[in-house]
């Protein structure tokens, strides 16, 4: 078994001080789990993100600095805060 991944405190500063990760951390924190698409619309209707490529990239940098899981459940992807991306509770 593989161990986890270490993030290293500059990379989750990177992540969570980025407008579109904070905003996307802000929205997934507000209800724990949340469909990919119905963030992605989220954040397109607010004029955040405007390209699912965008979204994609960003995504994966909160996956990858641990403060985001992806689920997928019959092809459904959703997203889950974790620990490490409920530090943007101090910023609102």
């Amino acid at each position: 078994m593989s161990e986890p991944k270490k993030v290293g405190h500059a990379q989750h500063l990177k992540a969570v001080n980025h407008p579109i990760r904070r905003e996307m951390l802000k929205r997934i924190n507000d209800v724990t789990v949340i469909s990919k698409e119905d963030l992605f619309q989220d954040l397109k209707n607010s004029k955040i993100v405007e390209q699912e490529e965008v979204f994609d990239y960003n995504m994966q940098f909160l996956i990858q600095a641990q403060c985001v899981k992806m689920n997928t459940n019959n092809k459904k992807v959703s997203y889950e805060i974790l620990p490490g991306g409920k530090v943007i509770e101090n910023f609102y």
